[in-house]
């Protein structure tokens, strides 16, 4: 598979895994079905306005059924503390569900944050 993307769009299957919001609570996606994508997958984290002494921490989670997750190795974003955050991090899948899972920390914590996971259409 081509590293060298020419029109991202039609190459690569891009999902919502956590949709924009100002978080005060930890937060989880829903079930991504990633059937018909294939190899290393990627996700871009995008952090806002923190407040004062909070901080933000998110992981992607696979299942097989779309019910029993665990973490996916290598697939955690570093801790944010502090505004205006751009992570991105690739990772590979076993399992046919993925879903992004963040926890906030700090006394009334704000956070706005969107993530968005990607991966490249199976070819046949």
């Amino acid at each position: 598979m081509s590293t060298h993307v020419n029109d991202l769009a039609s190459a690569v299957a891009v999902y919502a895994a956590l949709p924009p919001a100002v978080r005060t609570a930890g937060a989880t996606g829903p079930a991504l079905d990633l059937l018909s994508a294939d190899g290393p997958c990627f996700a871009v984290q995008q952090v806002g306005t923190i407040s004062a002494g909070a901080s933000w921490t998110g992981a992607l989670e696979e299942s097989a059924n779309g019910t029993a997750w665990t973490a996916i190795d290598g697939a955690e974003f570093e801790s944010v503390a502090t505004s205006g955050d751009l992570q991105t991090i690739t990772f590979r899948r076993t399992k046919r569900y993925v879903r992004y899972a963040g926890t906030i920390a700090g006394a009334s914590p704000s956070v706005p944050v969107a993530v968005v996971v990607g991966q490249g259409w199976k070819t046949f």
